[in-house]
């Protein structure tokens, strides 16, 4: 069916339920759209008062218009009319919210590119949050909360029940109690989770999905051959591509308060933001955030996420915990260190951030150096968040913003002092 004669049965109330979703998923989704309904309604209104006069002109001839003539004017006029009234109902209306954005980091914006402010609610549709800093904070009207973390893309409808599609990133979820038979849904390319009151953290890549349970019992389906495993408060499953993995209930390990990676003898994951290469990391460049007309801010930076590593650890911050580095750069500029945190319980923890100036950098001759950064000078980016001590560390960035100074990193420590 093509868009002219989708929009002529819309007004004309013909459309069936099924084409009537897709015709206003799609309203919402392309702008294109939206414009063409406008310039029809536009023209139907236009016609309505061309009937209107001509009907309303005195007639100058002492004959009457014969019957038929008449009729077929008025049945004319009347159905311009109502059409006219469908598309302004329809264009003045708006779609019922379904999430409101709390709060946020960085850029969320519609998959169309348009921006988000915290505070505005949101119908159905797809949103993203753009750049590796970037979180929001989203309320169901039940009182339920996703927060989305980093790069992240999340679909969204609430009709009978509230069903959501995660393509990309992680959210993590506080739950509320949801009405019986009506559980909450969570799609990922790899596998179903069914909720029906609850908190927990959940990962897609394109090949798996991490589930961890922090409180209640999470239903989690593989897709690849249907199994499906209850998943418990403190443990955490896997759910892949790969029909001949276990779909197991595994432990959720302790958090850590000391931890290291060394990339001169350990491959880290793709998953983390940075390009490994002769035993080293490098800085990579990615989306920071998204303005308003559509450019976008470009940063080059190194994370360390692991929660994607093969068995996945969590790293607890304390107000003794220290952050350390061994790095070069090429070219010289100011660094930035950001934690992207949550709390244990799973709720958004918020986002941290210091600055490392060239006097705390004393590379030796062949350009490496070692940084120690104590927790404590880092700053929320939101006011809303006190501090990053007590927080599980979902991700440290360390990023160049004004420009790429050609950063690698050899080592990476998280210790207590």
């Amino acid at each position: 069916m093509n868009d002219d004669l989708l929009i002529q049965r819309y007004l004309d109330g013909s459309l069936s339920r099924e084409d009537l979703a897709v015709l206003n998923q799609r309203l919402r989704d392309e702008a294109d759209l939206r414009q063409h309904l406008r310039e029809i309604a536009e023209q139907v209104v236009a016609f309505g008062d061309l009937a209107r006069r001509e009907t309303d002109t005195p007639v100058c001839y002492p004959k009457r218009p014969d019957k038929s003539v008449w009729l077929t004017s008025l049945a004319l006029a009347a159905s311009i009319a109502v059409l006219a009234a469908s598309a302004w109902l329809f264009l003045a209306s708006k779609p019922d919210a379904v999430l409101t954005l709390v709060e946020s980091t960085g850029t969320v914006a519609w998959s169309d590119g348009t921006v988000i402010a915290s505070g505005e609610t949101v119908p159905a549709g797809t949103l993203e949050t753009v750049g590796e800093a970037s979180s929001a904070l989203l309320r169901f009207e039940d009182g339920s909360l996703i927060t989305l973390h980093g790069d992240a893309e999340l679909s969204f409808a609430s009709e009978h029940h509230k069903v959501l599609s995660l393509t990309r990133g992680t959210l993590s979820a506080e739950v509320r109690p949801q009405p019986a038979g009506r559980p909450m849904l969570i799609r990922t390319p790899s596998a179903v989770a069914e909720v029906v009151g609850t908190a927990f953290d959940l990962s897609t890549r394109s090949e798996d999905t991490l589930l961890k349970v922090n409180e209640g019992l999470v239903k989690l389906k593989r897709l690849a051959d249907g199994s499906e495993i209850d998943v418990p408060a403190n443990r955490s499953a896997v759910a892949s591509l790969d029909t001949g993995a276990a779909l197991d209930a595994a432990s959720t390990p302790e958090p850590l308060t000391a931890w290291r990676f060394d990339f001169t003898t350990s491959t880290p994951p793709r998953d983390w933001r940075g390009i490994s290469k002769g035993g080293t990391m490098h800085a990579s460049p990615y989306v920071a955030k998204k303005m308003p007309d559509g450019r976008i801010v470009t940063h080059h930076g190194i994370s360390i996420r692991t929660a994607m590593l093969e068995q996945p650890s969590r790293l607890l911050g304390t107000e003794r915990s220290v952050i350390r580095y061994r790095l070069r750069r090429k070219q010289a500029g100011t660094l930035h260190i950001m934690l992207l945190t949550h709390r244990k319980d799973g709720e958004f923890g918020g986002n941290f951030l210091t600055r490392l100036d060239e006097s705390e950098l004393h590379p030796a001759a062949d350009g490496w150096c070692e940084v120690e950064v104590p927790i404590s000078r880092f700053s929320a980016v939101s006011k809303s968040h006190a501090g990053p001590w007590g927080n599980i560390l979902t991700s440290v960035l360390i990023f160049s913003a004004s420009a790429d100074t050609r950063l690698e990193v050899s080592n990476f420590a998280l210790l207590t002092k």
